[in-house]
Order: C-alpha cells, then sequence, then structure tokens
C-alpha cells in the first residue's frame, strides 16, 4: 500500500494570476487564481476552452525548452487568433515556482500593409523561469522532485491499445513532460511504461523472492484507477496477446471492452499517475506530486452520478495538484467547494467576464434553474406546474384537478413534485 504522507516533499508550481487580453472571443480578461483549483462554466462558444488554450500558448515555449516533444499545437500564434477589430493580443501570466514569482508573456501582432506579423514571447521571462525550473530540479540533484504541467482535451475518450510495442520511450523525470500540451491522452505510452514497470516489478519479486513485492509508481497507477471505476481492481498487462486487463465484480475484463466512459476515466487518471510517478521518483507517495492540470469538459462520457464525483475523486488522489478545468455539469459543479475557484463566464457590454459564484452544496434542479438559467423540465410541463400554482392561489380547484390530470399523463407518478402538488391540493380542498 502506498503511504498517505511522506517527508520529501516537490516544491511547487502554482499559477496565480492571468490576463488575456485581444485572444480569440476574450477581449479582456484578467483572472485572480491564487494557486488554487479553478472551475470555469458558461454557455457554450463564450471561451471555457480558450481559456485553457492561452495557458497553453503560454506554457508551450517553456515546455519545448524543458522536453522537445511537445508537437506544434500552441507553438504558434496567428492572425485568426487576434479578437476582431483588434491588431493584436497579449497573453501573459505570473507563476510560483520555487519559492519565487516569474512571469511569463507571449505578444502578437498581425500583419498590416507593408508591415509583417510580428511575434514576441518574451525571451528574458522565459529564460528565467526554465532556468530556475532546470536548477531546482532536473540539474541532477538528489532527491528533486519536479512539478508536473499536462493538459487533457476533449479528445480524450480515444484509447490506442498496441498490439505490440514497436518503439521503446525513455521513461526518465524530465519526459513527464513529453506531449504535455498536445490535449490527447497518450494511452499507448501509458501502456508500454505500465508493462515496462511490470517486467521491474516482477524481476525485483524474483531476485527477493519476495511475491508480496509492489512497484511504488505501478501502486501510483493502480490506486489511482481504482479511485474513480467501481468495483474494478487488478490493473495489469498480459501477454499472448498482448493485452490490458481490470478485474470488474469479480470477472476479467480488457480494458478496450469497457464502456467509453470507464476508458476514458481509466485513460485519464491513469496517464495521470504515470506523469507523477515519474516527475516524483523520491517522494513516498508520488501521488502527492505537485503541478498544473488543465481538463477540458472534466464530465466526459460520465454518468450523472460519476459527474458528482469526478472533481472530488482528482483532488483527493491528487491532493497538491492545481487542476484548471471547464464543465457544463451542474453536479461537477455542486461539488466545488471554497478551496476552488469557481468562475461563471458571461456575456457583458464590456465583452466576456469572469464572475466568481459558488453553489457548493446546491441540488442539480436548483443550479440549473437559477446558476445555468436552464429550465429543469420541458417548458410545456414546467409551464404545466405553474398555471397548477396559480389556480391552487387563485382557489379555482377544478381548473387545478384538470391541470393535475394532463400531467398525471406525462409525468412519471413517482415525480415528488407531482406527488407534493396532488397532497397541496387535497389538502386546500378539505
Amino acid at each position: 500500500m502506498i503511504e498517505i504522507s511522506s517527508k520529501r516533499r516537490c516544491r511547487s508550481m502554482k499559477l496565480m494570476t492571468l490576463h488575456i487580453q485581444n485572444f480569440k472571443r476574450l477581449k479582456n480578461l484578467d483572472l485572480e487564481l491564487n494557486g488554487k483549483s479553478t472551475v470555469f462554466s458558461g454557455i457554450n462558444g463564450v471561451g471555457k476552452s480558450t481559456v485553457l488554450s492561452a495557458i497553453n500558448y503560454l506554457m508551450w515555449p517553456a515546455l519545448n525548452r524543458l522536453n522537445s516533444a511537445q508537437g506544434t499545437a500552441f507553438r504558434s500564434l496567428s492572425a485568426d487568433m487576434v479578437h476582431t477589430g483588434q491588431q493584436s493580443l497579449r497573453l501573459s501570466a505570473e507563476f510560483a515556482l520555487n519559492g519565487q514569482t516569474f512571469a511569463l508573456q507571449r505578444d502578437y501582432t498581425a500583419p498590416q500593409p507593408g508591415k509583417p506579423a510580428r511575434s514576441n514571447n518574451q525571451k528574458e521571462m522565459y529564460d528565467n523561469f526554465i532556468g530556475e525550473f532546470v536548477s531546482a530540479y532536473l540539474s541532477g540533484q538528489a532527491n528533486a522532485n519536479m512539478p508536473l504541467f499536462v493538459t487533457y482535451g476533449t479528445n480524450r475518450s480515444v484509447l490506442d491499445i498496441p498490439l505490440r510495442i514497436r518503439n521503446r520511450h525513455e521513461f526518465s523525470q524530465a519526459a513527464a513532460l513529453e506531449r504535455a500540451s498536445e490535449s490527447s491522452l497518450d494511452f499507448r505510452t501509458f501502456f508500454e511504461w505500465f508493462r515496462n514497470q511490470e517486467d521491474l516489478e516482477n524481476e525485483i519479486k524474483a531476485e527477493k523472492q519476495d511475491l508480496s513485492y509492489r512497484d511504488t509508481s505501478l501502486e501510483c497507477a493502480r490506486a489511482a484507477v481504482c479511485a474513480m471505476l467501481d468495483g474494478v481492481s487488478d490493473l495489469r498487462v498480459k501477454r499472448s496477446p498482448l493485452r490490458m486487463t481490470v478485474n470488474k465484480d469479480g470477472a476479467e475484463f480488457r480494458v478496450d471492452d469497457l464502456s467509453d466512459g470507464e476508458k476514458c476515466t481509466l485513460a485519464l487518471f491513469g496517464d495521470l499517475a504515470r506523469r507523477i510517478a515519474m516527475a516524483n521518483p523520491h517522494l513516498v507517495n508520488p501521488l502527492e506530486g505537485e503541478g498544473l492540470v488543465l481538463i477540458d469538459e472534466i464530465e466526459l462520457h460520465m454518468h450523472p452520478s460519476w459527474q458528482r464525483r469526478i472533481l472530488g475523486a482528482l483532488r483527493i488522489t491528487f491532493p497538491n495538484i492545481q487542476f484548471i478545468v471547464t464543465t457544463h455539469s451542474p453536479q461537477v459543479l455542486s461539488e466545488v467547494d471554497a478551496n476552488c475557484n469557481l468562475f461563471s463566464l458571461e456575456l457583458a457590454e464590456t465583452g466576456i467576464t469572469a464572475v466568481p459564484y459558488t453553489v457548493y452544496g446546491w441540488d442539480s434542479n436548483g443550479i440549473l434553474n437559477a446558476a445555468m438559467e436552464t429550465p429543469s423540465r420541458p417548458k410545456p410541463v414546467a409551464q404545466a406546474f405553474r398555471s397548477f400554482y396559480a389556480a391552487v392561489d387563485s382557489e379555482n380547484f377544478d381548473d387545478a384537478q384538470h391541470i393535475l390530470e394532463q400531467l398525471r399523463k406525462v409525468v412519471a407518478p413517482d415525480d415528488p413534485e407531482l406527488t407534493g402538488c396532488e397532497v397541496r391540493l387535497d389538502l386546500e380542498m378539505r
């Protein structure tokens, strides 16, 4: 079993502030995050994913110098990203890193007649940030644990499970940042890493003649996966044919035979556990490693009961990670407590603004109606209930009875509000 606490702690990296100016739909957005996990909600197209993109664009130059296997999705800013009617954009942020504060900034000016486009990554800022990162975490000093950065986009449901392993990857500490900004789950690498660690675990078992030996990093992955998947245990790689399996409610399943929601969750928790274990080789419990993780549409492919649990499960499993996530789910929003920031991105006369709010502990219908301005029932049904209440208040009991009869035809007989209406009408007519 992995220990709950550890003596050697990673020195933190946290996102403190974020400024977005003239980037896509966001004209001027200032966010005070203060190193806390943060949830963004809002209607489609309001800019939730754009906030995550801004962070990725800011981090890409640093990530690419720390580990060049980053892909190109967030390498270059371009004219089509500049807010309509503007000529330039700016992205800037402040990070806490190893007890110090570092600013990062990227500027872009669109081409004008006779003038080419200009892009400026503020090289000195990035030099300072990268210099501190390398000195503190990647200089080869003993017991250094590295903060993590990784982003997961909405295409994370596809699992590439290899039939054979053709290319061998390096699983060094710096490799924890490999393809960190690609926004997709790298399940193939997780599969390869898990198999590699299992081979090492089995070798040590044989050498020590100790069948109870468990590899710490593998235990991290096993524990992380089981944190959200009900009834799942014994994650392992089998040979002939090469496959990954789990025990689910007493039966063995191939991972590729699980539901989309189960596969998406397994891949998310597994990949994050792999990366955090690689980044923190000197922690007794690598799951206590630190860093910044972005997740777009955290509730993707999840049943509402899982949506209610996902944020808490991530924060418990990875307690020192700063999560920046977006969601449309009232179940997720209801779990955002005072330890997190919660912002609603809303349209205003001056542009899109970030409005802080809280709905912790609210029921889903309350959040839909009040916070998301979305009726919890179809419009005709909601109108019928309103008409019923108006009829009762006016003592038009015959009308109320007729409306109730119509509601019984379309609403489930055990609907709590329908039952309440029946009781109220019975009491009023006595």
